[in-house]
């Protein structure tokens, strides 16, 4: 049985890209014929709305952390792709998520019901560490943490770091993919002071910095936020949409690599 690889994006703050790249990695793979499940785990359902999924009368992600239910029972066949939907109940996830010793291993278990079905399961994370992200690192293969050039989102990132490695304690095969730039402007001393920070927190992460940068695009917000629309069908030619590719392209080289 082929093993599915499961990528979770991943920042404790927010604002930092995460859905948007979660959703443009998803769309990319599914348009080269790979079988893409997209997991929604942020209160905001974001992602869920992107794939205009319920949240009524169906199986969510808080049915997995707190129901134990089998992911096979929560998958949404939309028409953007697979996704297992969000929750806005999931902002109280604290409380309501059992404090037992399961308590951050109820999606990897859930997912062993979909192994052979699919080649990637890429996850939107909250932007906080809580029971929700911490269900996630137990679960995934991968890490790829989207910083702002600006800065901001490095703050706090050596926070996040010993969260992944506590994390180990129930998944001892993650790794950090690497740290991939966002909202990426034209090269100033600014941008070169904070490459060169990102490139230091990522070797002490035992990572990487993604060679692709994403530059920020207006067609990259009106595909994604207004017409619902993936990124690579509305706009293309963009160079958000162009370096999306480039960045799927590392990875598939990285994986044809390893």
């Amino acid at each position: 049985m082929i093993k599915i690889i499961r990528i979770a994006l991943s920042n404790q703050k927010g604002g930092v890209g995460k859905t948007t790249t979660s959703l443009c990695l998803a769309q990319e793979l599914k348009s080269r014929g790979f079988r893409v499940l997209l997991i929604d785990t942020d209160a905001q359902c974001n992602s869920t709305k992107f794939y205009e999924a319920r949240t009524q009368g169906q199986a969510t992600v808080l049915d997995i952390f707190c129901g134990d239910e089998p992911a096979v029972n929560c998958v949404q066949h939309t028409s953007k792709g697979d996704i297992i939907a969000s929750d806005k109940l999931l902002v109280d996830a604290e409380n309501m998520v059992k404090v037992d010793e399961r308590r951050f291993t109820h999606l990897k278990r859930s997912l062993k019901s979909i192994d052979g079905q699919y080649d990637y399961v890429i996850i939107d994370t909250p932007p906080s560490i809580g029971v929700a992200l911490k269900n996630v690192l137990a679960a995934v293969d991968y890490v790829i943490i989207p910083v702002e050039e600006s800065g901001w989102s490095l703050d706090g990132l050596m926070d996040f770091a010993e969260a992944l490695e506590l994390a180990r304690d129930n998944n001892e095969n993650l790794k950090v993919m690497g740290i991939l730039t966002v909202k990426a402007k034209e090269r100033t001393r600014k941008s070169k002071r904070m490459s060169e920070l990102a490139v230091s927190l990522a070797e002490k992460l035992g990572s990487k910095c993604f060679k692709t940068k994403i530059r920020e695009s207006v067609s990259c917000t009106e595909a994604l936020t207004e017409y619902y629309v993936p990124l690579n069908e509305y706009a293309p030619n963009s160079t958000t949409a162009q370096d999306y590719k480039n960045f799927v392209d590392e990875i598939l080289e990285e994986f044809s690599n390893g």
